[in-house]
C-alpha cells in the first residue's frame, strides 16, 4: 500500500513538473492573447538561419557568411497567431544588411523562409554652414 501511495506521489509531482514547464510565454496586442517563442525557440531560429546561410552563394559573399557566423544578429517578430507569425533575424555587416525572414507557423517544418540583402547605406553627413559672422 505504501509503494502505491509513494508512486502516486512521485507520479503527480513530476505531472506537475512536466506540465509546469510547457506552460508558454503570451503576449497581449489588440486585447488578443498570442503564446509566443521561448527565448530558446528563438535562438534555434536564428541557428537554422546560419546553417541555411553557412556557403556562400549569389547573394552572400565569404565576408557577408562571416558575418553571419560570428555576429549577434537583432530579432523582429510580428505575431499574427499563437507561434505565428513573420520573424525577421537581420544581421548588419560592413557593405550589407542580410535579412533571415521565417513567415507562417514558425514551429513548424512548414514555416516559409526568405532570404533578402540590402546595400548599406553611407552615413549621412549633416553639413552645418558656419554660423554668419557680423559684417564690417
Amino acid at each position: 500500500m505504501r509503494m502505491k501511495l509513494l508512486f502516486t506521489a512521485v507520479f503527480a509531482a513530476l505531472s506537475l513538473t512536466f506540465l509546469g514547464g510547457c506552460v508558454r510565454p503570451t503576449m497581449t496586442f489588440n486585447d488578443k492573447t498570442y503564446a509566443v517563442l521561448t527565448e530558446k525557440e528563438e535562438k534555434a531560429l536564428v541557428e537554422r538561419s546560419r546553417i541555411l546561410l553557412s556557403r556562400p552563394s549569389k547573394a552572400l559573399t565569404v565576408d557577408d557568411v562571416a558575418v553571419v557566423q560570428h555576429t549577434e544578429p537583432k530579432v523582429e517578430v510580428k505575431y499574427t497567431g499563437d507561434c505565428t507569425g513573420i520573424l525577421k533575424i537581420i544581421w548588419t555587416g560592413p557593405e550589407k544588411i542580410i535579412i533571415s525572414t521565417f513567415d507562417g507557423e514558425l514551429l513548424t517544418s512548414n514555416v516559409g523562409w526568405m532570404l533578402e540583402t540590402e546595400k548599406r547605406l553611407p552615413e549621412i553627413l549633416r553639413f552645418s554652414p558656419p554660423p554668419i559672422s557680423e559684417q564690417k
